[in-house]
């Protein structure tokens, strides 16, 4: 599943919650992969990293992808 993330700075992210899994068993972290701004504030620099729970929690609020802007949606391209 895909959620989308609006970041303290006003950036988006989506986080796959399917990829979970796969960085607790082999990497014994509680994170997700996900599409998230390279550069604060530039909507092109969006590139794949991973994203801890803990981040997720202290640093961003969770929106539905209907109110995530459409040019975050495209660099996002989820």
């Amino acid at each position: 599943m895909i959620l989308y993330y609006r970041e303290s700075n006003n950036d988006y992210l989506a986080v796959d919650t399917a990829t979970n899994d796969y960085y607790v068993l082999h990497f014994g972290q509680d994170y997700f992969e996900g599409r998230a701004a390279a550069i604060d504030g530039l909507v092109g620099s969006v590139c794949t990293t991973c994203i801890s729970r803990k981040y997720l929690h202290q640093n961003c609020n969770r929106v539905p992808k209907d109110k995530v802007p459409d040019e975050w949606r495209k660099a996002i391209g989820l």
